[in-house]
Protein backbone atom coordinates (compact mmCIF):
# COMPACT_ATOMS: atom_id res chain seq x y z
CA UNK A 1 0.00 0.00 0.00
CA UNK A 2 1.69 3.24 -0.88
CA UNK A 3 1.99 6.37 0.96
CA UNK A 4 -0.31 8.44 -1.60
CA UNK A 5 -3.15 6.41 -1.77
CA UNK A 6 -3.36 6.75 2.21
CA UNK A 7 -2.11 10.33 2.72
CA UNK A 8 -5.34 12.36 1.88
CA UNK A 9 -7.23 9.86 5.34
CA UNK A 10 -5.12 11.75 8.09
CA UNK A 11 -4.90 15.10 8.13
CA UNK A 12 -4.42 15.34 12.22
CA UNK A 13 -5.47 17.98 14.17
CA UNK A 14 -7.00 16.78 17.41
CA UNK A 15 -8.33 18.89 19.96
CA UNK A 16 -8.09 17.57 23.64
CA UNK A 17 -11.35 16.66 25.52
CA UNK A 18 -11.77 19.63 28.12
CA UNK A 19 -13.66 17.63 30.32
CA UNK A 20 -13.79 14.56 32.06
CA UNK A 21 -17.94 13.40 31.81
CA UNK A 22 -19.29 12.30 28.74
CA UNK A 23 -18.89 8.89 27.11
CA UNK A 24 -15.62 9.03 25.59
CA UNK A 25 -13.22 11.35 27.43
CA UNK A 26 -9.55 11.84 28.65
CA UNK A 27 -7.67 10.71 31.82
CA UNK A 28 -4.75 13.48 30.87
CA UNK A 29 -6.05 15.87 28.87
CA UNK A 30 -2.77 18.67 30.01
CA UNK A 31 -0.04 16.11 29.06
CA UNK A 32 0.74 16.68 25.34
CA UNK A 33 0.07 14.10 22.17
CA UNK A 34 3.01 12.11 21.07
CA UNK A 35 4.58 13.58 18.49
CA UNK A 36 6.26 12.12 15.12
CA UNK A 37 10.17 12.68 14.34
CA UNK A 38 9.14 12.51 10.65
CA UNK A 39 8.19 15.53 8.92
CA UNK A 40 4.66 15.84 6.51
CA UNK A 41 1.76 13.25 6.75
CA UNK A 42 3.12 10.74 4.38
CA UNK A 43 6.48 10.49 6.12
CA UNK A 44 4.71 9.99 9.35
CA UNK A 45 2.19 7.37 8.09
CA UNK A 46 5.54 5.29 6.39
CA UNK A 47 7.11 5.82 9.71
CA UNK A 48 4.36 4.17 11.62
CA UNK A 49 3.85 1.65 8.70
CA UNK A 50 7.57 0.34 8.63
CA UNK A 51 7.73 0.25 12.64
CA UNK A 52 4.47 -1.99 12.67
CA UNK A 53 6.42 -4.10 10.16
CA UNK A 54 9.34 -4.60 11.00
CA UNK A 55 9.35 -3.93 14.79
CA UNK A 56 5.92 -5.80 15.85
CA UNK A 57 5.34 -8.81 13.61
CA UNK A 58 5.73 -12.10 16.24
CA UNK A 59 7.67 -15.11 14.23
CA UNK A 60 5.47 -18.01 13.44
CA UNK A 61 7.62 -20.18 15.03
CA UNK A 62 8.53 -18.41 18.20
CA UNK A 63 9.14 -21.22 21.04
CA UNK A 64 8.61 -18.93 23.91
CA UNK A 65 6.03 -16.50 23.12
CA UNK A 66 3.11 -18.29 25.30
CA UNK A 67 1.47 -16.96 28.61
CA UNK A 68 1.39 -19.48 31.08
CA UNK A 69 -0.72 -17.14 33.11
CA UNK A 70 -3.47 -16.71 30.67
CA UNK A 71 -5.36 -19.26 29.34
CA UNK A 72 -6.72 -18.72 25.16
CA UNK A 73 -10.04 -18.22 25.81
CA UNK A 74 -9.41 -14.65 28.36
CA UNK A 75 -8.25 -13.54 25.41
CA UNK A 76 -11.93 -13.85 23.67
CA UNK A 77 -13.46 -13.08 27.27
CA UNK A 78 -11.63 -10.12 26.94
CA UNK A 79 -13.01 -9.06 23.36
CA UNK A 80 -16.72 -9.90 24.69
CA UNK A 81 -16.21 -7.32 27.52
CA UNK A 82 -14.89 -4.54 25.32
CA UNK A 83 -17.94 -5.20 23.45
CA UNK A 84 -19.78 -4.61 26.05
CA UNK A 85 -18.62 -1.15 27.16
CA UNK A 86 -17.72 0.74 23.97
CA UNK A 87 -19.32 0.61 20.70
CA UNK A 88 -18.70 3.71 18.56
CA UNK A 89 -19.80 3.32 14.75
CA UNK A 90 -19.07 7.12 13.82
CA UNK A 91 -15.33 6.18 14.46
CA UNK A 92 -13.36 5.74 11.85
CA UNK A 93 -9.31 5.71 10.72
CA UNK A 94 -10.64 8.09 7.49
CA UNK A 95 -12.41 11.00 9.88
CA UNK A 96 -10.54 12.80 12.19
CA UNK A 97 -11.87 12.44 15.77
CA UNK A 98 -12.35 14.68 19.33
CA UNK A 99 -12.88 12.21 22.01
CA UNK A 100 -15.35 14.76 23.61
CA UNK A 101 -17.15 14.51 20.30
CA UNK A 102 -17.43 10.63 20.62
CA UNK A 103 -20.81 8.68 20.63
CA UNK A 104 -19.89 5.74 22.51
CA UNK A 105 -23.50 3.38 21.56
CA UNK A 106 -22.46 1.09 24.40
CA UNK A 107 -23.59 2.28 27.65
CA UNK A 108 -20.20 2.53 29.87
CA UNK A 109 -20.98 0.22 32.38
CA UNK A 110 -20.73 -3.97 32.73
CA UNK A 111 -24.14 -4.30 31.88
CA UNK A 112 -24.59 -6.87 29.25
CA UNK A 113 -26.49 -4.45 26.94
CA UNK A 114 -24.47 -6.24 24.36
CA UNK A 115 -26.26 -9.67 24.95
CA UNK A 116 -30.03 -7.76 26.17
CA UNK A 117 -30.05 -5.17 23.76
CA UNK A 118 -32.81 -3.18 24.58
CA UNK A 119 -34.95 -5.71 25.92
CA UNK A 120 -37.47 -8.37 25.08
CA UNK A 121 -39.85 -4.92 24.14
CA UNK A 122 -38.19 -3.21 21.81
CA UNK A 123 -36.55 -5.66 20.26
CA UNK A 124 -38.15 -8.44 20.37
CA UNK A 125 -36.10 -10.19 17.23
CA UNK A 126 -33.53 -11.52 19.58
CA UNK A 127 -36.29 -13.54 21.86
CA UNK A 128 -38.44 -16.64 21.48
CA UNK A 129 -41.81 -15.54 20.50
CA UNK A 130 -43.32 -18.92 22.23
CA UNK A 131 -40.95 -19.33 25.28
CA UNK A 132 -41.46 -15.34 25.94
CA UNK A 133 -38.00 -13.95 28.01
CA UNK A 134 -36.29 -16.32 26.63
CA UNK A 135 -33.44 -15.48 23.99
CA UNK A 136 -33.52 -17.55 20.61
CA UNK A 137 -31.18 -19.90 19.55
CA UNK A 138 -30.34 -20.94 15.87
CA UNK A 139 -28.81 -23.58 15.12
CA UNK A 140 -25.94 -25.04 12.21
CA UNK A 141 -28.88 -26.25 9.86
CA UNK A 142 -28.60 -29.85 8.36
CA UNK A 143 -26.05 -30.77 11.42
CA UNK A 144 -28.38 -28.93 14.04
CA UNK A 145 -25.53 -27.68 16.00
CA UNK A 146 -26.33 -24.78 18.75
CA UNK A 147 -25.48 -21.55 16.79
CA UNK A 148 -26.60 -17.84 17.02
CA UNK A 149 -29.34 -16.95 15.64
CA UNK A 150 -28.91 -16.12 12.10
CA UNK A 151 -30.84 -14.04 9.44
CA UNK A 152 -30.59 -16.08 5.89
CA UNK A 153 -27.51 -14.63 4.68
CA UNK A 154 -25.87 -16.22 7.82
CA UNK A 155 -25.48 -12.92 10.16
CA UNK A 156 -26.17 -13.35 13.38
CA UNK A 157 -29.29 -11.71 14.95
CA UNK A 158 -27.42 -10.51 18.24
CA UNK A 159 -27.01 -7.24 20.38
CA UNK A 160 -23.94 -6.11 19.01
CA UNK A 161 -22.56 -7.64 15.95
CA UNK A 162 -18.74 -7.53 16.93
CA UNK A 163 -19.84 -10.68 18.86
CA UNK A 164 -19.76 -12.88 15.97
CA UNK A 165 -15.97 -11.56 14.29
CA UNK A 166 -14.69 -15.14 15.02
CA UNK A 167 -16.22 -18.27 15.84
CA UNK A 168 -14.62 -18.37 19.46
CA UNK A 169 -16.37 -15.20 20.83
CA UNK A 170 -19.09 -16.01 19.23
CA UNK A 171 -19.54 -19.31 21.46
CA UNK A 172 -19.20 -17.52 24.16
CA UNK A 173 -21.83 -15.00 23.00
CA UNK A 174 -24.31 -18.52 22.88
CA UNK A 175 -22.67 -19.78 26.09
CA UNK A 176 -23.93 -16.14 27.56
CA UNK A 177 -27.30 -16.50 25.93
CA UNK A 178 -27.57 -19.65 26.92
CA UNK A 179 -26.76 -19.05 30.68
CA UNK A 180 -29.49 -16.21 30.60
CA UNK A 181 -32.19 -19.17 29.54
CA UNK A 182 -31.17 -21.18 31.95
CA UNK A 183 -31.28 -19.06 35.11
CA UNK A 184 -34.71 -17.43 33.81
CA UNK A 185 -36.03 -20.63 33.48
CA UNK A 186 -34.79 -21.99 37.31
CA UNK A 187 -36.77 -18.71 38.44
CA UNK A 188 -39.48 -19.72 35.94
CA UNK A 189 -40.03 -23.31 36.34
CA UNK A 190 -38.07 -24.55 39.64
CA UNK A 191 -39.05 -28.31 38.84
CA UNK A 192 -36.67 -28.33 36.01
CA UNK A 193 -40.46 -28.90 33.51
CA UNK A 194 -39.87 -25.79 30.55
CA UNK A 195 -43.15 -26.00 28.79
CA UNK A 196 -42.51 -25.16 25.30
CA UNK A 197 -44.91 -22.08 25.26
CA UNK A 198 -45.00 -19.27 28.25
CA UNK A 199 -45.94 -15.87 28.17
CA UNK A 200 -43.06 -12.89 29.91
CA UNK A 201 -43.48 -12.35 33.58
CA UNK A 202 -41.51 -9.07 33.74
CA UNK A 203 -40.45 -9.30 37.31
CA UNK A 204 -38.20 -12.67 36.85
CA UNK A 205 -36.92 -11.84 33.81
CA UNK A 206 -35.40 -8.45 35.76
CA UNK A 207 -34.32 -10.82 38.04
CA UNK A 208 -32.35 -13.19 35.63
CA UNK A 209 -31.05 -9.87 34.26
CA UNK A 210 -29.72 -8.94 37.38
CA UNK A 211 -28.16 -12.34 38.35
CA UNK A 212 -26.25 -12.89 35.12
CA UNK A 213 -25.13 -9.28 34.98
CA UNK A 214 -24.00 -9.82 38.97
CA UNK A 215 -22.07 -13.08 38.27
CA UNK A 216 -20.81 -11.22 35.33
CA UNK A 217 -19.39 -8.36 36.70
CA UNK A 218 -18.32 -10.49 39.62
CA UNK A 219 -15.91 -12.33 37.55
CA UNK A 220 -14.61 -9.50 35.05
CA UNK A 221 -13.37 -7.69 38.38
CA UNK A 222 -12.10 -11.17 40.92
CA UNK A 223 -10.73 -12.69 37.72
CA UNK A 224 -9.97 -11.10 34.81
CA UNK A 225 -9.19 -7.99 36.09
CA UNK A 226 -7.24 -9.65 39.17
CA UNK A 227 -5.35 -11.86 36.24
CA UNK A 228 -3.84 -9.17 33.85
CA UNK A 229 -2.88 -6.91 37.32
CA UNK A 230 -0.70 -7.07 40.08
CA UNK A 231 -2.29 -7.47 43.49
CA UNK A 232 -0.52 -3.93 44.94
CA UNK A 233 -2.76 -2.10 42.16
CA UNK A 234 -5.68 -4.42 42.28
CA UNK A 235 -6.80 -4.43 45.54
CA UNK A 236 -6.21 -0.92 46.10
CA UNK A 237 -8.71 0.90 43.33
CA UNK A 238 -11.81 -0.99 44.85
CA UNK A 239 -11.28 -1.27 48.82
CA UNK A 240 -13.77 -3.21 50.93
CA UNK A 241 -14.64 -1.23 54.08
CA UNK A 242 -17.16 -3.00 56.24
CA UNK A 243 -20.34 -3.20 54.01
CA UNK A 244 -19.17 -0.86 51.69
CA UNK A 245 -16.64 -0.71 49.02
CA UNK A 246 -14.46 2.73 47.99
CA UNK A 247 -12.74 3.95 45.57
CA UNK A 248 -9.04 4.32 44.69
CA UNK A 249 -7.99 5.27 41.45
CA UNK A 250 -6.49 8.56 41.30
CA UNK A 251 -6.37 9.13 37.14
CA UNK A 252 -9.46 8.06 36.60
CA UNK A 253 -12.11 10.32 38.24
CA UNK A 254 -15.49 11.63 36.32
CA UNK A 255 -18.16 14.49 37.36
CA UNK A 256 -21.48 13.13 36.52
CA UNK A 257 -20.79 9.32 35.91
CA UNK A 258 -18.14 6.73 34.58
CA UNK A 259 -17.02 7.56 30.93
CA UNK A 260 -14.61 5.49 28.53
CA UNK A 261 -11.12 7.25 28.51
CA UNK A 262 -9.02 7.04 25.10
CA UNK A 263 -6.15 6.00 27.34
CA UNK A 264 -7.89 2.91 27.93
CA UNK A 265 -10.04 2.23 24.84
CA UNK A 266 -7.33 3.38 21.74
CA UNK A 267 -4.51 2.48 23.58
CA UNK A 268 -4.52 0.41 27.42
CA UNK A 269 -6.94 -2.17 26.48
CA UNK A 270 -5.73 -2.87 22.76
CA UNK A 271 -2.96 -4.92 24.99
CA UNK A 272 -5.68 -7.43 24.45
CA UNK A 273 -4.15 -8.04 20.66
CA UNK A 274 -0.99 -8.87 21.88
CA UNK A 275 -2.62 -12.25 23.42
CA UNK A 276 -4.03 -13.75 19.65
CA UNK A 277 -2.53 -16.72 19.07
CA UNK A 278 -1.74 -17.50 15.10
CA UNK A 279 -4.29 -20.39 15.50
CA UNK A 280 -6.00 -22.57 17.99
CA UNK A 281 -7.28 -26.38 18.16
CA UNK A 282 -11.24 -26.49 18.43
CA UNK A 283 -11.93 -30.39 19.13
CA UNK A 284 -11.67 -33.49 18.42
CA UNK A 285 -13.37 -33.58 14.68
CA UNK A 286 -10.66 -35.28 12.80
CA UNK A 287 -13.34 -35.95 9.99
CA UNK A 288 -13.98 -31.88 9.18
CA UNK A 289 -10.04 -30.88 9.47
CA UNK A 290 -10.23 -30.52 13.11
CA UNK A 291 -8.18 -32.70 15.52
CA UNK A 292 -5.51 -32.85 18.31
CA UNK A 293 -2.74 -30.68 17.39
CA UNK A 294 -4.09 -29.16 14.63
CA UNK A 295 -4.58 -25.05 14.40
CA UNK A 296 -7.09 -23.46 13.07
CA UNK A 297 -5.72 -19.95 12.04
CA UNK A 298 -8.02 -17.23 13.66
CA UNK A 299 -8.48 -15.67 10.16
CA UNK A 300 -6.43 -17.24 7.15
CA UNK A 301 -3.74 -15.57 5.66
CA UNK A 302 -4.61 -15.60 1.98
CA UNK A 303 -8.14 -14.39 3.51
CA UNK A 304 -8.81 -10.77 1.36
CA UNK A 305 -12.16 -8.98 0.86
CA UNK A 306 -12.50 -9.77 -2.76
CA UNK A 307 -12.50 -13.34 -1.74
CA UNK A 308 -14.38 -13.33 1.50
CA UNK A 309 -16.96 -16.09 0.28
CA UNK A 310 -14.19 -18.52 -0.41
CA UNK A 311 -14.10 -21.45 1.81
CA UNK A 312 -10.87 -21.27 3.42
CA UNK A 313 -10.75 -22.76 6.34
CA UNK A 314 -10.12 -20.55 9.58
CA UNK A 315 -12.34 -19.31 12.25
CA UNK A 316 -13.66 -16.14 10.85
CA UNK A 317 -17.13 -14.86 11.84
CA UNK A 318 -19.85 -13.70 10.28
CA UNK A 319 -21.21 -16.54 8.57
CA UNK A 320 -22.92 -19.50 9.87
CA UNK A 321 -21.13 -21.74 11.78
CA UNK A 322 -19.40 -24.79 9.73
CA UNK A 323 -20.31 -28.23 10.61
CA UNK A 324 -18.48 -29.43 14.09
CA UNK A 325 -16.99 -26.53 15.05
CA UNK A 326 -18.68 -26.41 18.26
CA UNK A 327 -15.63 -25.24 20.59
CA UNK A 328 -14.17 -27.71 23.20
CA UNK A 329 -14.22 -24.97 26.57
CA UNK A 330 -11.59 -27.23 28.41
CA UNK A 331 -8.98 -26.65 25.55
CA UNK A 332 -9.76 -23.01 26.03
CA UNK A 333 -10.07 -22.75 30.18
CA UNK A 334 -8.23 -24.32 32.82
CA UNK A 335 -11.23 -27.08 33.92
CA UNK A 336 -11.09 -30.25 35.84
CA UNK A 337 -11.83 -32.29 32.74
CA UNK A 338 -8.41 -30.13 31.13
CA UNK A 339 -5.52 -32.20 30.61
CA UNK A 340 -1.93 -32.68 28.36
CA UNK A 341 -1.53 -29.22 26.65
CA UNK A 342 -4.76 -27.86 27.62
CA UNK A 343 -5.91 -25.11 28.23
CA UNK A 344 -3.83 -23.78 25.12
CA UNK A 345 -2.28 -20.33 26.29
CA UNK A 346 -2.65 -17.22 25.04
CA UNK A 347 0.62 -15.62 24.08
CA UNK A 348 2.44 -13.02 25.98
CA UNK A 349 1.92 -9.86 26.08
CA UNK A 350 4.21 -7.90 24.39
CA UNK A 351 4.69 -5.24 21.80
CA UNK A 352 4.97 -8.57 18.96
CA UNK A 353 1.49 -9.61 17.60
CA UNK A 354 0.70 -13.14 16.00
CA UNK A 355 0.94 -14.12 12.41
CA UNK A 356 -2.99 -13.76 12.31
CA UNK A 357 -3.02 -9.90 12.54
CA UNK A 358 -0.44 -9.04 9.79
CA UNK A 359 -3.50 -8.99 7.36
CA UNK A 360 -6.64 -7.33 8.73
CA UNK A 361 -9.26 -7.19 5.93
CA UNK A 362 -9.91 -3.68 7.08
CA UNK A 363 -9.24 0.11 6.84
CA UNK A 364 -7.20 1.69 4.43
CA UNK A 365 -6.73 -0.29 1.28
CA UNK A 366 -8.96 -2.78 2.91
CA UNK A 367 -6.10 -5.10 4.22
CA UNK A 368 -3.31 -3.83 6.76
CA UNK A 369 -1.39 -5.11 9.82
CA UNK A 370 -3.11 -4.57 12.59
CA UNK A 371 -0.55 -3.22 14.86
CA UNK A 372 -0.06 -0.17 11.83
CA UNK A 373 -4.36 0.62 12.51
CA UNK A 374 -3.68 0.87 16.11
CA UNK A 375 -0.67 3.14 15.50
CA UNK A 376 -2.50 5.46 13.14
CA UNK A 377 -5.34 5.13 15.56
CA UNK A 378 -3.31 6.40 18.63
CA UNK A 379 -1.59 9.37 16.55
CA UNK A 380 -4.69 10.73 15.13
CA UNK A 381 -6.32 10.69 18.47
CA UNK A 382 -3.57 12.54 19.89
CA UNK A 383 -2.67 9.98 22.86
CA UNK A 384 0.09 11.49 25.02
CA UNK A 385 3.39 9.70 24.80
CA UNK A 386 3.73 6.79 27.55
CA UNK A 387 6.44 8.28 29.00
CA UNK A 388 4.38 11.14 29.97
CA UNK A 389 1.82 9.31 31.35
CA UNK A 390 4.58 7.13 33.61
CA UNK A 391 5.71 10.17 34.91
CA UNK A 392 2.04 11.87 35.32
CA UNK A 393 1.79 8.04 37.76
CA UNK A 394 4.83 8.80 39.54
CA UNK A 395 6.36 6.42 37.87
CA UNK A 396 10.16 6.29 36.36
CA UNK A 397 9.82 5.92 32.46
CA UNK A 398 11.19 2.45 30.74
CA UNK A 399 13.75 3.34 27.78
CA UNK A 400 12.90 4.53 24.78
CA UNK A 401 15.36 2.97 22.00
CA UNK A 402 13.12 4.46 19.16
CA UNK A 403 10.34 7.58 18.73
CA UNK A 404 7.41 4.82 18.25
CA UNK A 405 7.99 3.02 21.16
CA UNK A 406 6.82 5.44 23.05
CA UNK A 407 3.75 5.73 21.09
CA UNK A 408 1.37 4.87 24.52
CA UNK A 409 -0.14 1.45 23.40
CA UNK A 410 3.23 0.43 22.29
CA UNK A 411 4.85 1.59 25.50
CA UNK A 412 2.24 -0.44 27.59
CA UNK A 413 2.70 -3.42 25.78
CA UNK A 414 6.84 -2.87 26.31
CA UNK A 415 6.28 -2.56 29.94
CA UNK A 416 4.47 -5.51 30.35
CA UNK A 417 7.65 -7.73 28.83
CA UNK A 418 10.43 -5.48 30.02
CA UNK A 419 13.23 -5.50 32.99
CA UNK A 420 10.13 -2.88 34.71
CA UNK A 421 7.26 -5.51 33.70
CA UNK A 422 5.88 -8.60 34.21
CA UNK A 423 7.76 -11.11 31.82
CA UNK A 424 4.76 -11.00 29.68
CA UNK A 425 2.40 -12.53 31.75
CA UNK A 426 0.59 -9.48 33.48
CA UNK A 427 0.55 -5.86 32.57
CA UNK A 428 3.12 -2.60 33.83
CA UNK A 429 2.43 0.01 36.08
CA UNK A 430 0.70 2.03 34.02
CA UNK A 431 -1.21 -0.40 31.37
CA UNK A 432 -2.35 -2.20 35.06
CA UNK A 433 -2.83 1.21 36.70
CA UNK A 434 -5.57 2.18 33.26
CA UNK A 435 -7.29 -0.97 33.72
CA UNK A 436 -7.88 -1.29 36.96
CA UNK A 437 -9.03 2.71 37.79
CA UNK A 438 -11.19 2.43 34.86
CA UNK A 439 -12.78 -1.05 35.25
CA UNK A 440 -12.85 -0.59 39.09
CA UNK A 441 -14.50 2.83 38.57
CA UNK A 442 -17.20 1.16 35.74
CA UNK A 443 -18.03 -0.63 38.75
CA UNK A 444 -18.26 1.58 41.35
CA UNK A 445 -19.84 4.71 39.27
CA UNK A 446 -22.78 2.41 38.32
CA UNK A 447 -25.48 2.28 41.41
CA UNK A 448 -27.18 -1.25 39.95
CA UNK A 449 -23.50 -3.17 40.03
CA UNK A 450 -23.09 -5.71 42.61
CA UNK A 451 -20.44 -3.68 44.18
CA UNK A 452 -22.91 -0.36 44.79
CA UNK A 453 -25.94 -2.55 45.23
CA UNK A 454 -25.06 -5.70 47.61
CA UNK A 455 -21.25 -5.12 48.24
CA UNK A 456 -21.36 -8.39 50.24
CA UNK A 457 -22.79 -10.31 47.50
CA UNK A 458 -21.54 -13.45 46.25
CA UNK A 459 -22.55 -16.29 43.17
CA UNK A 460 -23.39 -18.93 45.71
CA UNK A 461 -26.17 -16.80 47.06
CA UNK A 462 -28.62 -16.95 44.19
CA UNK A 463 -30.22 -20.68 44.27
CA UNK A 464 -31.44 -20.77 40.66
CA UNK A 465 -27.78 -20.28 39.90
CA UNK A 466 -26.42 -22.87 41.70
CA UNK A 467 -28.66 -25.27 40.91
CA UNK A 468 -27.08 -24.86 37.44
CA UNK A 469 -23.10 -25.07 38.45
CA UNK A 470 -22.48 -28.90 38.51
CA UNK A 471 -21.43 -29.68 42.71
CA UNK A 472 -22.49 -26.79 43.62
CA UNK A 473 -19.09 -25.06 43.14
CA UNK A 474 -16.48 -23.16 41.56
CA UNK A 475 -14.60 -24.70 38.93
CA UNK A 476 -11.60 -23.97 40.96
CA UNK A 477 -12.53 -25.53 44.28
CA UNK A 478 -11.28 -29.10 45.07
CA UNK A 479 -13.29 -31.84 45.90
CA UNK A 480 -13.42 -31.11 49.55
CA UNK A 481 -13.66 -27.51 49.66
CA UNK A 482 -17.36 -26.60 50.98
CA UNK A 483 -16.24 -22.69 52.43
CA UNK A 484 -17.63 -20.67 50.06
CA UNK A 485 -15.71 -18.08 51.79
CA UNK A 486 -12.59 -19.36 49.88
CA UNK A 487 -14.43 -19.94 46.63
CA UNK A 488 -12.91 -18.03 43.52
CA UNK A 489 -15.52 -17.84 40.66
CA UNK A 490 -13.99 -17.95 37.13
CA UNK A 491 -14.93 -17.34 33.38
CA UNK A 492 -14.84 -21.38 33.72
CA UNK A 493 -17.73 -21.06 35.78
CA UNK A 494 -19.76 -19.00 33.39
CA UNK A 495 -19.12 -21.34 30.62
CA UNK A 496 -19.99 -24.49 32.72
CA UNK A 497 -23.56 -23.27 34.56
CA UNK A 498 -24.57 -22.26 30.46
CA UNK A 499 -24.43 -25.73 30.37
CA UNK A 500 -21.74 -25.05 27.33
CA UNK A 501 -19.75 -28.46 25.77
CA UNK A 502 -17.14 -28.10 28.01
CA UNK A 503 -14.95 -31.45 27.29
CA UNK A 504 -15.41 -34.21 24.30
CA UNK A 505 -18.26 -36.03 25.58
CA UNK A 506 -19.78 -32.85 25.84
CA UNK A 507 -19.16 -31.59 22.17
CA UNK A 508 -20.38 -34.97 20.88
CA UNK A 509 -23.53 -34.98 22.42
CA UNK A 510 -23.78 -31.66 21.60
CA UNK A 511 -23.39 -32.35 17.64
CA UNK A 512 -25.34 -35.07 17.91
CA UNK A 513 -28.41 -33.68 19.88
CA UNK A 514 -28.34 -30.28 19.02
CA UNK A 515 -28.96 -29.33 22.61
CA UNK A 516 -26.72 -29.22 25.63
CA UNK A 517 -28.28 -29.49 28.44
CA UNK A 518 -31.62 -29.38 26.79
CA UNK A 519 -33.98 -26.81 27.74
CA UNK A 520 -37.63 -27.81 27.00
CA UNK A 521 -39.41 -30.90 28.64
Amino acid sequence: MSTSSTSVLYNVNVPHSSLPQGQFGRMFRTLPAWEPTESGEPAIIQGLMDFANTAMSEPTDDPIGDNANMAAGYTYFGQFVDHDITFDPTSSLQRQNDPNKLSNFRTPRLDLDCLYGEGPSDEPFMYDNKQHGMFLIGTTGTQNEPDLPRNVQGRAIIGDMRNDENVIVSQFQLAMLRLHNAIYGQLMFPDGIVPEKFELDGPKFEQAQRILRWFYQYVVWNDWVKRIVKDSIWQKVLKKQGNLYSYGGQFYKWENEPYIPVEFSVAAYRFGHSLVRPGYQVNLNTDTGLGFGVDIPIFHPDRVPAQDDLELHDLKGFKTMRSKHTIQWDWFFDMRSSGGPFPQASRKIDPQLSSALFKVTEGPGGINHLAFLNLIRSWRMGMPSGSSVARAMGFEPHAINEPHEDILWHYILKEASGPKGQSGKMLGEVGATIIAEVFGGLLYGDSSSYVKSDPNWTPDQEPALMALIPEGKPESASATDNDPTKWVWQVADLLRASGAPINDTDVTSTIETGQNPPLTA
